[in-house]
């Protein structure tokens, strides 16, 4: 039931702001060939590259997707999974302004890599690539691991996002519904508004790929018509929908905006490079959660 209420809820995301987005004679020759062509990976975690700017395009009325090139055409981001990028531009008075971000485009996606990006409210980031046009280029450096994921490891998965903060597990929940052992996976995802709701089409694909993937959307300012959930994240529905702390076979992930994150779990502490995980506070600490139980993107 809860699977077809999410399906039809979803539904209406779809299409509202997404525009798509010669062999050798021997086996030596091949493999002497192959390796002259194999390109080096386009990222690198000790130094700042640039990278052009391709494609940019609405995913909410305030999001954009955008796509940037990779020197060479052949080659892919190969990335491990959970792992994260981070931008870098000089402000106008000359300060470097630098953020991380995580690609939503798959590792194996030949000639570019795309981001999902909101302009928040006095974001310099956020502004300066508004402003880009295509042609223009950026420094990217990475990738970072952030959580290194293992097929197997657990048999149940949940998620809780609110906003943008679907944009790491996204990257996650597209390689989970692999998994030949098909773990459950849960997802949470809160939003104000029914067109805030960004990689919705994407969502729903994976949905229909893994029979075990259970979204459950949530608006607090819902239209007339919304078939999800209404209101904000409770206990009542961290109980409903993700694994209970019971489950030593479980692990939840959670990301969103600071408010919300103090709310659930507690921020992570910034005042660490990188940041670490910081306590465990919130809902899921009053729900009994263990801190080995919970990462937070």
């Amino acid at each position: 039931m809860m699977k077809a209420i999410a399906a039809g809820a979803i539904g209406a995301f779809t299409g509202a702001y997404y525009t798509g987005s010669a062999e050798s004679t021997t086996a030596s020759s091949s493999s002497v060939q192959c390796a002259k062509v194999m390109p080096e990976p386009p990222l690198s975690p000790s130094e700042f590259r640039l990278f052009v700017l391709m494609n940019v395009y609405d995913e909410s009325p305030d999001t954009k997707v955008f796509r940037f090139a990779f020197p060479d055409g052949n080659q892919d981001l190969n990335m491990q999974l959970c792992s994260c990028v981070a931008f870098r531009f000089n402000d106008k008075d000359g300060n470097e302004v630098i953020r991380p971000y995580t690609p939503i485009s798959r590792p194996d996606s030949k000639g570019y890599f795309e981001f999902c990006i909101k302009n928040y409210k006095d974001s310099k980031m956020g502004s300066h690539l508004w402003a880009m046009k295509i042609g223009d280029t950026i420094d990217i450096k990475g990738p970072f691991v952030k959580w290194a994921y293992k097929p197997g490891q657990y048999k149940t998965y949940g998620f809780i996002a609110a906003g943008t903060g679907i944009t790491p597990m996204f990257q996650f929940l597209r390689e989970l519904v692999k998994e030949k052992g098909e773990p459950e996976i849960s997802l949470i995802y809160a939003n104000r508004r029914k067109e805030d709701v960004l990689l919705g089409y994407e969502l729903n694909t994976l949905m229909k790929q893994q029979r075990n993937f259970s979204p459950y959307y949530l608006l607090s300012d819902p239209p007339a018509s919304w078939m999800g959930g209404i209101g904000h994240v409770s206990k009542e529905m961290i109980k409903a929908f993700m694994p209970p702390p019971s489950r030593k076979d479980g692990m939840l992930f959670v990301c969103g905006p600071p408010k919300f994150m103090e709310t659930i779990c507690g921020d992570k502490n910034f005042a660490t490079q990188p940041p670490s995980q910081g306590d465990l506070k919130g809902l899921l600490k009053e729900l009994g959660y263990a801190p080995s139980q919970v990462f937070k993107f």
